[in-house]
């Protein structure tokens, strides 16, 4: 199934349970203004979504729904039981067929017959169906058909001859509507082809290109440069009432044969007279194909207004003997006075029974219908066997945010289990013991794994949702700079936790801005450099394991290095020995250092040295990492790799001088142990060579300022970490496991100590300090 349609089928069942709710409880407080707007925004935002598919049964009954509600909420009307059952029961048939599109991604067979008396009823406080309103009457009433416009041109000559044809047999008329949206109609909240997609019994659709096409670099997507033609069957009211918004926008005519066999051949249009005496001819004679009911209706209010004689007498006689024989009612009126004709329409109004709502001529080409198969069954609201959609239960976020801190806290109270197994063997000497506790403890891990990643799928959203924003940010930023810019986005179905997604649009903001501003050039400039004119920006995303990657590229003139450092050097961010000595890689990751800006001027987008770093600084707290890689003339790439989740954080233990920290694993590269032998030194730190190699060795017991001597003979017990790229070993006394932890902020007096990222709680009771590394490693440099 399409996702749009299951996502507005699962939406849909909310809605319309809302509409039903909200109606019950308006019979019990009538007029409650509240309340009846409350249900007239469900009805509206499902008539909205609907209008997305294919389906104009469904958008024709929800707009008679909603055009009553509509005037209960404006004060014209007093809803009461009777209009309260006959939405009930419009909005029953919706469930109904919505359990149908559920199996078949379409509407039933027989959804515009049982829609068409549900309608009736919904406009009848209204006024009733809008009238087929005509261009001009004559005194008898009958329709004068108007003169060809010159746009009719556009539809092809077969398809007219054809049609003209059709009409000449059938005596009936076709409508034309030219329909010419306003350039800024999307700036209103209009959508012409969502308004052109509703036009009931639509023939032949053309759409209209203009005559000159602007030039790429004055192109605005945002402008309707497009008109529309169509042929419709539909009443001429029917049209005006759909249009009802845009009435100078739309020109509606309706031709029967005669005036486009004469469009065809270049004739001139006939006078109104001549007009007038044709369509009297061809109504008297159709004794089938007009609406029966509506002739005579017309028939009436003529009679009543004006004093009919002579020759228009006599036409009106006959086109009520047509209709009477058309509803099967023998009737001779060729000789009656006004009184037999206006007593014989009484009459036959009386008897007859109204015609369909939405009946519509055949089209030209079909055969007639054959004997329709037994309708399929429309659900019910009160039977159960209709199900609208999958089944979607919403659930308030704070529900699930708590559950998933139970879910942490119960990862915490099984890591218990170990350290209580360890205790079984070493102060009780059970090794049996022990090994049940641990055989416990690995069923229960997997169910809490399980139901770990169960409450991580509630929480997951697409990086479509951070995506979004960008189309119109790009847009607009790009008209305000002179730039021409294409967005491509990659990877928007890629999952992350919700919170991730919340935290990392303001990132996402910089770095499109940044990129924007900095990185891609303006068009003269990049065509001077042998690129196209529009430049390109993507952002993708793709999973990796337990993280994302969301990655901002361009193509746009890249970070020039020296000019970086030359900046960095000017603010007194590096040293004159820093200048000299740092590689192209190290000076482009000089523009996430506190206070750096290339912008000789500061604007409202760039320029005053906070972008980036704040880049850095945010993704770091989410426990992220950013790189920038970039080749000059040639574009720039910024990759932040974030964790899936921030709920449940997994952490490596070590011990130092008897206190036991936790280090992120996403951090941890390996844990070696080095013979004292094979350490050195190179100036005052100490380093080990690994697989060819230098890494420094920190001290970390040092680095904190806590009492430790190491052994001079022993092993030494390295933690290798790797920090914004860079490698460093942690020197430490033991290594123990890795465990899942719930990591709370720092708070109190502690909330300044920016080397430790939280606290978490361990299995056996104890506090688990988590370090920064960030900070540990820029602790450490200050310290040797």
């Amino acid at each position: 199934m399409n996702p749009l349609l299951a996502q507005f089928l699962a939406e849909a069942n909310d809605l319309l349970a809302s509409v039903d709710e909200g109606l019950l409880q308006l019979e019990r407080k009538p007029g409650d203004p509240e309340l009846v707007n409350e249900v007239f925004r469900a009805a509206h935002t499902f008539k909205g979504s609907s209008g997305l598919f294919d389906f104009p049964e469904l958008t024709r009954l929800t707009h008679a729904a909603e055009d009553l509600l509509d005037a209960v909420r404006g004060g014209r009307l007093a809803l009461d039981s009777g209009m309260t059952d006959d939405l009930l029961a419009a909005f029953d048939l919706i469930r109904g067929w919505l359990a149908h599109v559920t199996s078949h991604e379409r509407l039933p067979a027989g959804a515009g017959n049982d829609a068409a008396g549900l309608i009736t009823k919904l406009r009848a406080p209204l006024g009733g169906e809008p009238v087929a309103h005509t261009p001009a009457t004559t005194a008898a009433g009958v329709t004068v058909i108007d003169a060809a416009p010159e746009w009719l041109a556009w539809f092809d000559a077969e398809w007219l001859t054809r049609t003209a044809a059709w009409l000449d047999t059938t005596s009936s008329t076709m409508r034309f509507v030219r329909y010419t949206p306003d350039p800024d109609c999307f700036f209103r909240a209009e959508d012409p082809l969502h308004l052109i997609r509703q036009v009931p019994g639509l023939e032949k659709l053309g759409i209209v290109a203009p005559e000159r096409w602007p030039a790429v670099e004055e192109y605005d997507e945002y402008v309707c440069l497009l008109s529309f033609v169509l042929a419709t069957r539909a009443a001429i009211g029917e049209l005006e009432y759909l249009m009802r918004y845009v009435p100078e926008q739309v020109q509606i005519v309706e031709l029967d044969a005669g005036a486009i066999t004469r469009h065809l051949s270049g004739e001139p249009p006939l006078h109104a007279e001549e007009m007038v005496t044709i369509a009297v001819t061809a109504v008297a004679d159709s004794e089938a194909a007009a609406d029966a009911r509506a002739v005579l209706l017309a028939a009436q209010r003529t009679l009543e207004v004006n004093e009919t004689e002579g020759h228009q007498l006599r036409s009106m006689a006959y086109t009520v003997a047509a209709a009477a024989q058309a509803l099967g009612v023998p009737m001779d009126l060729a000789d009656a006075d006004r009184d037999a004709v206006s007593a014989a329409v009484a009459r036959l109004l009386a008897e007859a029974a109204p015609s369909p709502v939405g009946a519509l001529l055949p089209h030209p080409e079909q055969p007639a219908a054959p004997e329709l198969a037994p309708a399929e069954p429309i659900g019910r609201a009160d039977d159960p066997g209709g199900q609208v959609g999958t089944k979607v239960l919403k659930v308030d976020q704070e529900k699930v945010d708590r559950l998933m801190e139970l879910v942490g806290e119960l990862n915490v109270a099984k890591n218990g289990l170990t350290f209580l197994a360890d205790s079984a063997e070493e102060e009780f000497g059970s090794r049996v013991l022990s090994r049940r506790i641990k055989d416990q403890y690995a069923g229960l891990h997997r169910i809490a794994e399980e139901l770990q990643s169960a409450v991580m799928d509630v929480r997951m959203l697409p990086l479509s949702v951070a995506f979004g924003r960008f189309p119109r940010l790009v847009r607009d930023l790009s008209r305000r700079l002179g730039k021409t810019i294409e967005l491509v986005t990659e990877g928007e179905d890629t999952m992350a936790d919700k919170d991730v997604i919340e935290a990392l649009g303001d990132p996402l903001v910089h770095l499109v801005r940044n990129s924007l501003d900095h990185g891609i050039e303006p068009p003269d400039e990049r065509v001077a450099a042998g690129k196209g004119p529009a430049a390109k920006l993507t952002l993708a995303a793709v999973a990796d394991g337990d993280a994302v990657i969301v990655e901002v590229s361009d193509d746009g003139r890249g970070v020039d290095p020296e000019r970086v450092k030359r900046k960095a050097y000017e603010k007194g961010l590096i040293s004159e020995e820093e200048l000299e000595t740092l590689t192209d890689i190290e000076a482009v990751d000089l523009v996430f250092r506190a206070g750096f800006s290339t912008a000789d001027q500061v604007s409202d987008l760039s320029g005053r040295g906070v972008g980036m770093d704040a880049v850095r600084a945010s993704v770091e707290r989410l426990g992220g990492t950013v790189t920038m890689r970039s080749k000059l003339g040639h574009g720039t790439s910024t990759r932040l790799r974030l964790p899936l989740s921030m709920a449940v954080t997994q952490v490596m233990v070590v011990s130092v001088a008897g206190q036991r920290f936790g280090i992120p694993v996403d951090l941890v590269v390996e844990t070696v142990r080095v013979p004292a032998a094979e350490m050195g030194h190179v100036l005052h730190q100490e380093v080990v060579v690994m697989r060819g190699e230098v890494v420094p060795v920190l001290d970390l017991a040092r680095t904190l300022d806590m009492p430790w001597t190491n052994d001079p003979d022993a092993d030494r017990a390295i933690l290798v970490v790797s920090v914004n790229g860079q490698r460093a070993g942690l020197l430490v006394e033991q290594f123990h496991r890795e465990v899942d932890v719930i990591l709370k902020p720092m708070e109190g007096l502690l909330a300044y100590a920016d080397e430790f990222s939280g606290t978490a709680l361990l299995g056996d009771g104890l506090v688990l300090l988590v370090l920064n590394m960030k900070e540990v490693l820029g602790l450490a440099a200050r310290v040797a």
